[in-house]
């Protein structure tokens, strides 16, 4: 959450790999947190926005396609949220969810600020 709204989210499914990328994510949400700061407002952080965001992601249409490598990559897109997932073995390995804010909401993986990263979408 950055200024009181939920901006994204990531999930890795093994430990190892989120040990491996959870500096790197930190610092991907961190350089938006601090360029968007707005001391002159008071942000709630409320547990409801969180739960609501994680609702949309769950209705998302899913949209699998064959991944470059191993895996099957699925894309997600609705009014309120964009991402993408890597799947192997019916066993999702990472998920990237973005909010949409003013109609946008593109992606890419990788790990750019996250500003960067919900603008791009490869396909």
């Amino acid at each position: 959450m950055i200024n009181g709204k939920v901006v994204g989210m990531d999930a890795l499914g093994k430990p190892e790999t989120f040990t491996k990328v959870f500096e790197k994510l930190i610092q991907s949400y961190a350089l938006d947190a601090v360029d968007w700061f707005n001391p002159e407002k008071e942000h709630k952080y409320l547990k409801s926005k969180v739960t609501a965001f994680l609702k949309s992601a769950l209705s998302a249409p899913l949209e699998p396609h064959p991944s470059v490598g191993l895996g099957t990559d699925i894309r997600m897109e609705s009014k309120k949220i964009t991402g993408f997932a890597l799947a192997l073995d019916n066993k999702v390995l990472h998920v990237s969810l973005f909010a949409k804010e003013n109609g946008d909401g593109l992606n890419r993986s990788g790990m750019q600020r996250y500003s960067q990263r919900r603008r791009n979408r490869i396909y």
